[in-house]
């Protein structure tokens, strides 16, 4: 009875003795010879960035029409030798995130004190405004402006314009932001009148600066 109990005595010592030496084993065991554990890749942030990406596309594909649309305009004063104030309300739709395509009618007082002009001029443009990173936008702009020549003769004149802006977020419907633009007349130094040898544009100088809300 006794050599019975004692038997037992062993066999359960040895079931308690065996696993903590088989783990210490494991411990000691060089790397090489571990036991190979399946690693937790990560998901790259790329993938979340193109997730995101995504979703921000599909999500401007369902907005309606009236929130793609924006309202607004610009306007421009110079004062001096060359006296112009120009106005001009504008508008615009999101063709895509970043590509606002639209357009805007013109009417400006001109007055050029040495040549005795005093008129007003009027006309309208198109626009193509990119966001670049979110406080900058590139600009290319085709404006036509009925314009004052020699002998008060009127002709119209166009002006292929491009440059940047400056913009501020105001978190309005159909105003979204205030655009700080500067432009550049690329045929500036061709809109001579033939008669007088004046430059008919009546910005004073190739380039061109605005406050526009859109």
């Amino acid at each position: 009875m006794k050599s019975k109990i004692l038997l037992l005595c062993i066999m359960l010592l040895t079931i308690f003795i065996c696993p903590s030496l088989m783990a210490q084993d494991e411990y000691y065991r060089p790397d090489s010879l571990k036991k190979e554990r399946p690693e937790e890749k990560p998901v790259p942030p790329v993938e979340y960035k193109k997730l995101e990406e995504k979703k921000k596309l599909a999500d401007f594909k369902d907005r309606p029409f009236l929130e793609r649309v924006r309202l607004g305009g610009s306007f421009g004063l110079s004062l001096g030798t060359v006296t112009n104030i120009n106005l001009s309300p504008m508008a615009g739709y999101e063709l895509t995130e970043k590509l606002v395509g639209g357009v805007g009618a013109t009417l400006m007082y001109f007055r050029y004190k040495y040549y005795d002009i005093n008129t007003v001029y009027y006309g309208g443009r198109g626009f193509l405004m990119y966001n670049v990173v979110p406080v900058v936008n590139i600009i290319a702009e085709f404006e036509a402006l009925n314009v004052e020549g020699s002998y008060q003769k009127r002709k119209w004149l166009g002006s292929p314009m491009v440059g940047a802006s400056y913009s501020q977020p105001i978190g309005g419907r159909f105003i979204k932001a205030v655009h700080f633009t500067a432009l550049y007349n690329l045929s500036y130094n061709s809109q001579i009148d033939q008669y007088s040898g004046q430059n008919l544009s009546p910005y004073g100088s190739p380039f061109v600066f605005r406050v526009t809300f859109l």
